[in-house]
């Protein structure tokens, strides 16, 4: 077991899992990316570089660190750092197997693990300070279930934290190029998940993108939401 605790800190650094130790437990299990422990480097790199600018712009927004929902977390890749970014993180995911083992294997004790649907949960009586939503709205069909909920189970003033990818003529193109096949369960671009948020009471307070920082042909919209 690697231990990663350490005091609270106002900025926390990102903590890369090994691709070997992630390759080791994907088990065939699409709850943790391939691009995660990808041979090639550049890919790799790219995919990775989402959660290192989650971990930075919540450096530069977040106040309140008391608790965060990691909202379809999957296998947990995120968790090491939220852990050392607040007092409580809770994980909800279909399937959360290899968050287990991430759990375990880091010494996450401030770390909840939640295996359900979300449409089965309620976290309105204690909402968080923050929420992390990455790479995974797009993944639903009717964006009516998991915006709302995001929003309920937020303090006011609470902020949401999203990764999405843009689907733009980049992300096709580099999709061919590298022979990357598209997941059959994304059904909305970023910027039609964006637009749901905005209309559901989310404000943009800050935005960045991947591969680079400026709005030429992103990959990936990071973005920072206030729930109002």
């Amino acid at each position: 077991m690697v231990s990663t605790r350490q005091p609270l800190k106002t900025m926390a650094k990102f903590i890369e899992i090994p691709q070997e130790y992630l390759a080791e437990i994907a088990d065939d299990s699409d709850r943790i990316p391939r691009l995660y422990y990808a041979s090639n480097y550049v890919l790799r790199r790219m995919f990775w570089r989402r959660l290192y600018s989650l971990t930075s712009m919540m450096n530069r927004t977040l106040d309140a660190r008391e608790s965060c929902l990691d909202f379809g977390g999957g296998a947990g890749v995120f968790l090491p750092t939220l852990s050392r970014s607040f007092e409580k993180v809770t994980l909800v995911d279909l399937e959360a197997h290899q968050a287990k083992l991430v759990k375990n294997r880091y010494g996450l004790d401030n770390v909840e693990i939640v295996q359900s649907d979300a449409a089965e949960l309620d976290f309105t009586s204690k909402p968080f300070d923050a929420a992390v939503a990455a790479d995974v709205l797009e993944h639903f069909k009717d964006l009516s279930l998991p915006i709302p909920r995001l929003h309920r189970w937020l303090k006011p003033g609470g902020v949401l934290f999203t990764s999405l990818p843009t689907e733009n003529w980049v992300y096709v193109l580099l999709r061919k190029v590298f022979g990357i096949e598209k997941p059959w369960d994304h059904y909305h671009t970023a910027y039609e998940v964006e637009a749901q948020l905005e209309k559901n009471g989310f404000q943009r307070i800050r935005t960045s993108c991947v591969p680079l920082r400026f709005h030429i042909a992103p990959l990936f919209l990071i973005t920072a939401w206030r729930r109002i």
